[in-house]
Parts: structure tokens; sequence; C-alpha cells
């Protein structure tokens, strides 16, 4: 793990950290932002599982090394906590404002996953899942948090930790190996190097299939279609939203992150069953099943901390349905079970 403090990415530094030495990793305190990531992708093409923390300001810097991901097909995983901005922002404060950061961050189009852990059981599972994923596909992969969701301590039954599962994906080379093979789906076979008889050639410009920089505009083409051919296959694993409530329901509210509990608290404070609850945990892409949840309600309500109501933009622009009333809150305070039960009896009595 690489990392830049910035709050509220500090109390996931922090525990790695101290437990270090238990969780056998290496835990790196680097000069700047750039640096960090840029030796997280090195120890990543040599081999090593790797991941990146810092917070919005923070992650700005890093943007370019994202693309340089995505052009060299290394995985990583970023955490990103996020916190109210522009810039700096208020720095010990909570916000949903980076998911455009993360969505839209790096040069050019490649694929990515982005997750956005609701609950504690979420983020265990989701970490794991999130270095099997970028592994498999070669991509960066995003887990947003906030300095709400950092914080936060409650009870909770004894993790699965026996359900972990590490895949392997890296392949022993033989001496024609080709680091960028065009392939049906996308994904070409990853080598590292020192690990079987071929060399591991990577280059930050455009590359042919050995990884040597091309301006052959024809493969060019091609390998732009490789790349984002991996979204069709990263689609079949998207994690389904989870949906509360019955399912006759006139409401469908919407959350992502770490609302989850103001909602799923008021929603069973009101006891009504006209308003359900789908909460995501990844936020991209989108699970299939999320257009058939929205073209049951009559009406979509979603709650966002931030003031552009991001996700339900994004909601929009993948299934075409039209979010009816945004309750947006930025500034700095995470929603209260009071705020959202209030809304939603406004919205009943409305």
């Amino acid at each position: 793990m690489s990392s830049y403090p910035m709050t509220p990415s500090t109390p996931l530094q922090i525990f790695m950290a101290n437990n270090a030495n238990e969780f056998n990793l290496i835990f790196e305190q680097a000069e700047d932002e750039i640096a960090a990531i840029n030796m997280a992708l090195g120890a990543s093409y040599a081999g090593a599982r790797s991941m990146v923390a810092t917070s919005g300001s923070g992650f700005a810097l890093m943007e370019e090394a994202v693309g340089l991901a995505g052009m060299i097909e290394t995985p990583v995983v970023i955490y990103l906590g996020q916190r109210p901005g522009p810039a700096v922002g208020l720095p010990t404060r909570t916000s949903q404002e980076d998911l455009n950061l993360a969505l839209y961050s790096g040069p050019g189009e490649f694929p990515r996953i982005i997750f956005a852990p609701g609950k504690m059981e979420d983020a265990f599972a989701l970490s794991q899942i999130a270095f099997n994923l970028a592994d498999k596909y070669q991509i960066p992969v995003f887990i947003l948090s906030d300095q709400y969701f950092a914080d936060i301590y409650y009870n909770s039954p004894s993790l699965p930790i026996e359900d972990v599962e590490n895949n392997k994906y890296i392949i022993k080379t033989t001496a024609d190996y080709k680091r960028y093979l065009l392939t049906p789906n996308g994904i070409s076979p990853r080598g590292i190097p020192g690990f079987g008889d071929g060399v591991v050639v990577v280059d930050s410009d455009e590359h042919d299939e050995e990884g040597h920089i091309t301006e052959d505009l024809d493969l060019r083409r091609r390998m732009v279609e490789k790349r984002l051919k991996k979204l069709e296959e990263i689609q079949k694993e998207a994690i389904s939203p989870e949906f509360v409530g019955g399912d006759n329901y006139r409401y469908l509210i919407l959350g992502w992150g770490s609302t989850y509990w103001a909602i799923r608290e008021a929603l069973d404070n009101l006891e009504d069953n006209r308003f359900s609850f789908l909460h995501f945990k990844q936020v991209y892409p989108l699970h299939s099943s999320t257009k058939k949840y929205l073209d049951k309600a009559e009406k979509i309500l979603i709650f966002e901390n931030n003031a552009n109501g991001q996700f339900g933009n994004l909601i929009k622009l993948e299934t075409g349905h039209e979010i009816h009333r945004k309750f947006l809150k930025y500034n700095g305070m995470p929603f209260s079970v009071e705020e959202v039960e209030k809304n939603l009896i406004n919205i009943r009595e409305g």
C-alpha cells in the first residue's frame, strides 16, 4: 500500500500502517500523491497487489496516473475518502462530491469499476472483490468512502474471513509472450518480470501487442476497442443493489455509499409500504437489474451529500430514468435519520 495521508483517508492508512506486520504487507508513505500512485503501479507491474489511499484534492494530482493504469493495463485499487471541495474544502467533514471525479478521471477512454460501501460488512467484502477484479481485468478499481463512513463504529458479527479468496491471474510467460495480445474479451494474459521466459514490455504511449510504441492507426483503433471490450465482461460481474421493502412500492428511494443507515432506519420508522429503498454499493457500472426497479416506481427519490445529484445524473445517463425528487445536502454533514424521515413524510403528505 502506498499513500499520502489526507483526511478522511487517514483512518485506513493508520490502521494499515499499524497492522502491516500482521497482514504481511508493505505500507509506504510517499512524498506526494503523484509518487504514491506511481509507486503503487510499479509494485503492481512487478506482481504485488497494490492500493493507494487519498482524498479528493490529493486524487486530483493522481489523475494522470489513472490514465497510465488504463493504458498499461495494470491493476490498482484506489481508496478515495471524499470530503467537501473544491480544493481542500472542509477537510474534516463529509460529502459525496467525488463520484464524477472518479468516473471521469484520467485522459482517454478505458474501463473502471467504482464501489461505495454503505456498511462495514460491505467494506470488508468489497475490498476483497476490488483486488480480485482489478487483477482480473487489469484496471483501476475505486472504493469511495467519506469522513462519516471512515469514522463510524458499531458492533457487528464476526466478518467471514474464511470466505476470502484471493484469485490468481498472473501467468508464467513463454519466450513469445505478448503483454497486450488481442483477445476476444479484451483481457490479455498478464505476465510479470522474472516469472517465465518472456519479456514484459509496457509503454504509456499507444503500443502494439508486444508493448512497443506504435502510430499504426488501425492498430490504435483495435487497442482502444480491446480495452473497452472488458466492460462487457465487467458488467456481468456487477454487484446488484440491495433492495429493502415490499414489492408494491409507489416511491423508490435511491441511495449510495454512506447514506445507507440513515435511509434504512428512517424507512423502518415510517413502516409505510408505499416506500422502498434501493441502495447501491457498486455505482459503476450499474447492475442490469437497476432499470427493473426503476420501471416499477411511480416516483423516484434520491438522497445524496452533494449539490448536483451526481449519482442521480448518472442514473439518468445510464437508464434514461428521471429522478423526480433530489434531497441534496452539502454543508459538510451527513444526513440524520430525522432529516430523511421528515422529507419522506412531506413527500407522502404532499
